[in-house]
């Protein structure tokens, strides 16, 4: 079966599908320019790595409050409008970019941001709203069709937003991006239809205590998860979150190469997504992890044994087959171990813990480049991606719709 025959498959999945991938081809259509040269843009500014390392740590404490917040939120309230103000949160955070006269600005940017729980990661009230909107046994499926048409979108503006900061066109595609939320926010109003069936409305009985318990709690069967979360989280925010910010001030990279590279990672990611994503939910979520680990080691090793562009471009098409494996695969492991009723918040609950623990890792990643160089971030992280690989093998236990779910921990 050919790329086109398993979208159009991935495409006849519902409403609900087909108004995320309309809301992901919008946006990345944008933030394919903006991922490029937001820190080139803060390094003009006059930042140095540890300041952007700063604005990174002050996104990730804001998006280990929206992870749980949208979770809670979309459980009691329902998933659709947790998406759309979530939404709204990364409108108000690209008015601090137009406005920015000094990277004190994108502090703000940072905190709101890191609120809507969408840059760089699933907002859990989607991963809950995909799961309910075609079931279990196609999640790898669903979600792989909304990220691959969003990718290649962003791939095809990535260079174009290169070469546009190369001739100080940052304010256009600052506004590009304001546009496309703008829009983003009626087509989720208008196009999708609630899935979350028992609204349940906060109880009044219990102690803070037993509430805050309950809040906290870890589900057993995502034990495993927690941990290559949180190694994942933590490493990355070190080494990937600042990359580019890296490759500017190491390297002498300019964001015209930026793009370039974007480029490649998002049509590797892309065009592999779809045919991954259906691959995984046929023949199991596990495999695929342990092999997206195993693709992210290699990536790492180049990144610190070679400094010609030309490789970096090859391990960004390798990054982006990884990722197409990681997200959809990692999804569908955790929420088949979560009943429907609990599954958006358990969603948030495990993306807050590692993101606080990740909070200072870009100050810390930057203040580490300053200290021993390059290549010093990008070997904790492949120590931690060795790690995650060894605990996905081991411990991650998949799961199929139909078995018995557990309660939490």
């Amino acid at each position: 079966m050919g790329f086109l025959d398993e979208l159009r498959g991935a495409l006849s999945l519902g409403s609900n599908i087909r108004a995320l991938t309309l809301r992901a081809l919008v946006t990345e259509a944008c933030f394919g320019m903006f991922y490029v040269v937001w820190q080139p843009f803060l390094l003009d500014l006059g930042s140095t790595l540890p300041q952007l390392g700063l604005v990174q740590g002050v996104m990730t404490l804001f998006a280990a409050v929206g992870s749980l917040l949208w979770g809670r939120i979309a459980d009691v309230y329902g998933r659709k409008p947790a998406i759309v103000v979530s939404v709204l949160c990364r409108l108000v955070s690209l008015l601090f970019c137009v406005s920015a006269r000094s990277w004190v600005s994108f502090i703000g940017f940072g905190a709101f941001m890191g609120l809507s729980a969408t840059w760089q990661q699933t907002n859990p009230a989607v991963s809950a709203l995909v799961s309910e909107s075609v079931g279990e046994e196609r999640v790898g499926t669903a979600m792989s069709v909304i990220m691959s048409l969003g990718m290649m979108a962003s791939i095809s503006t990535a260079s174009l937003g290169g070469y546009l900061a190369l001739n100080d066109g940052y304010g256009i595609i600052f506004t590009s991006c304001i546009a496309g939320e703008l829009l983003n926010t009626v087509l989720l109003t208008l196009g999708v239809n609630e899935t979350l069936v028992d609204r349940r409305r906060p109880k009044e009985t219990g102690s803070l205590f037993d509430g805050l318990r309950s809040f906290l709690s870890i589900e057993r069967g995502l034990l495993p998860l927690y941990v290559v979360s949180i190694l994942g989280t933590v490493s990355y925010g070190m080494s990937n979150s600042i990359l580019y910010g890296l490759l500017v001030d190491s390297l002498g990279f300019n964001t015209v190469q930026l793009g370039l590279m974007s480029t490649v990672f998002g049509l590797s990611w892309g065009l592999s997504q779809i045919p991954v994503g259906s691959l995984m939910d046929r023949h199991g979520r596990k495999l695929f992890m342990i092999l997206s680990q195993a693709s992210s080691i290699v990536v790492m090793l180049g990144y610190i044994l070679f400094r010609d562009f030309g490789v970096f471009l090859v391990l960004q098409a390798i990054s982006g087959l990884g990722h197409a494996m990681w997200v959809p695969a990692y999804i569908a492991v955790a929420t088949s171990h979560v009943p429907a009723e609990r599954r958006s918040l358990a969603m948030g609950k495990l993306s807050t813990l590692p993101l606080l623990l990740g909070i200072p890792a870009p100050l810390i990643g930057g203040l580490v480049y300053e200290a021993l160089g390059f290549g010093a971030p990008l070997i904790i992280r492949l120590f931690a991606l060795l790690a995650s690989a060894l605990v996905i093998f081991i411990f991650v236990k998949e799961r199929r719709e139909g078995a018995p779910q557990q309660g939490p921990g």
